[in-house]
């Protein structure tokens, strides 16, 4: 019974593990299938990434720093951040290639947020 034990605990230990695992594995073989949509989707609406970037640098009178395609309810789009003036701003452009308004934006993506600064005296 005592060498049972030994070994019930490690693989339950494993199990758990690989069933914890499984969702990360699993996402990585989807990726190229939502790339393929979204290609699919922009070509629909006849929309590239530079003519969405070009619709976002007229919006808000500013440079492109990075541009984000993405799928919503089966609908692309793209967030393109720019540079306008002194501010960090982000303007949604629709699958269609028509630029939203150009809206505050805090980081560019992918940009891990910066730590809050140490309390006085704390």
């Amino acid at each position: 019974m005592k060498r049972a034990k030994r070994w019930v605990i490690p693989v339950v230990a494993v199990g758990t593990m690989a069933l914890l695992a499984w969702p990360v594995y699993a996402h990585c073989g989807k990726c190229a299938g939502s790339c393929k949509d979204m290609q699919k989707k922009m070509e629909e609406g006849k929309v590239t990434l530079s003519s969405a970037i070009t619709a976002a640098e007229t919006a808000c009178k500013g440079k492109a720093m990075a541009a984000v395609p993405h799928m919503d309810g089966g609908k692309v789009g793209v967030s393109v951040y720019c540079l306008a003036g002194e501010k960090l701003v982000v303007v949604e452009v629709d699958g269609t290639g028509k630029a939203g308004e150009a809206k505050d934006a805090a980081m560019l993506p992918g940009e891990a947020p910066k730590p809050a600064p140490p309390k006085p005296g704390g």
